[in-house]
This record gives structure tokens, sequence and C-alpha cells, in this order.
């Protein structure tokens, strides 16, 4: 393949993205997608006026998502 940077190809999950880095030997490149990615869940404590302990607090889960996620991909 004959790829440059800037060049579009696909990241993991099947969006258009575009190439940031080529390795030496070529067998390696980093692309760099403009969506929207899945990074993981963090609890978080609900805020409410209680006067039990912070440990006591209920907790929900919220998923982290970021946006131009970098890929190392083998090809």
């Amino acid at each position: 393949m004959d790829l440059k940077v800037e060049d579009i190809y696909k990241c993991p999950e099947g969006h258009k993205a575009s190439i940031v880095w080529i390795s030496e030997n070529e067998n390696t490149i980093a692309v760099r997608c403009p969506y929207e990615h899945f990074v993981k869940v963090e609890k978080v404590a609900i805020r409410t006026k209680s006067s039990s302990s912070y440990r006591n607090h209920a907790t929900e889960e919220r998923e982290i998502f970021t946006k131009d996620m970098v890929f190392l991909i083998r090809i």
C-alpha cells in the first residue's frame, strides 16, 4: 500500500479517519478519528441533601466519550 499522512483510512469502528503518523517500516499507522468513541464507565455520586456520609450516597454510572481519538493500526 502507498499511504501518506493526511490520507483517509477507516478507524477500528469504521469511521473515516485521517492518517497522522506512519512508522518507518510502514507496518503501523496512527489515525485520528473526529467522531466520539467510548472510553470508560465512571461511577459518580448522586448529590442530594442528606445527613448521611459520602459512602452512603447513591451512585450512578456515567459513560465517558472522547473526540479526536488516535488509534494505532498494524497493517
